[in-house]
């Protein structure tokens, strides 16, 4: 196979399954959550998806860049690290020297994540292209493709948000609908009356956002104990109106303020 036509098949490889990735990670917290409006950064959830093929797609060319595959398996892993690094960076909405500092700390081992990936590229190459030695039929060849192509898509699962904060969200959401019915502020859910100008402005559409470090909000909860989760659920109004809830174990009274 000419090296123009390896690259273009790695490119079209890696974009199919880019594809799969982006749209089961894009879509399992709204398959598992539904009618829960969780927010999506720029460029939207179609960019997003768009985007992720994208970037896969590019690390399917890298993969099939030389001739021989251990380069560019290599060059994929690095590569594939230094591109999610940016954009886990350039997403992150606070502590950003920490998120910085973190993602340097992790870059070599983030790039054995991208190592597989380009090694599936280069495998499924291997078995679509055609061998004099080796007949096997056109269907058993893209089967193994379909193969790959669930694989990667499974991987997008782990996208799914943890338990404790699937039922914060949930909880969010109901406390959310409660309080904008209110008309007073005796009336709102307590956790809610700490809120300044709730009622005056937590009207029309909210998305959530799940906030990286609950320690950013000042507010007074329960004392957790080590390595147990503390949802920071982020409530943003279409209005430009936002705060910040912060659910401790067991995940039922949240502890919110404007943020």
């Amino acid at each position: 196979m000419q090296l123009s036509s390896q690259r273009m098949l790695g490119l079209i490889i890696g974009s199919i399954l880019g594809l799969g990735y982006a749209v089961t990670s894009n879509y399992v917290n709204e398959w598992v959550m539904p009618g829960i409006p969780l927010f999506v950064p720029w460029p939207g959830r179609f960019g997003v998806i768009a985007l992720t093929t994208v970037v896969f797609g590019l690390l399917g060319l890298l993969a099939a860049w030389t001739e021989e595959s251990i380069p560019g398996i290599l060059l994929t892993g690095v590569a594939g690290s230094f591109l999610t690094s940016i954009w886990i960076f350039m997403t992150a909405t606070s502590n950003l020297g920490g998120v910085f500092a973190m993602l340097l700390l992790v870059f070599l081992p983030r790039m054995f994540f991208y190592v597989p990936f380009g090694w599936l590229v280069r495998w499924l190459m291997d078995r679509l292209t055609p061998h004099p030695h080796r007949s096997t039929a056109p269907v058993r060849r893209w089967a193994s493709v379909l193969m790959g192509f669930a694989v990667v898509s499974g991987f997008g699962l782990f996208a799914l948000h943890g338990e404790e904060t699937r039922l914060s969200l949930q909880r969010m959401d109901a406390l959310l609908r409660e309080g904008m019915q209110a008309a007073s502020r005796e009336e709102l859910p307590a956790p809610l009356q700490k809120v300044d100008g709730f009622l005056q402005n937590a009207k029309g559409a909210y998305s959530y956002e799940i906030g990286s470090n609950p320690d950013v909000l000042p507010v007074q909860r329960p004392i957790a104990e080590y390595g147990e989760a503390e949802p920071f659920i982020i409530v943003k109004f279409k209005n430009g109106f936002r705060f910040g809830c912060v659910f401790s174990p067991p995940y039922i009274v949240p502890a919110c303020i404007k943020f």
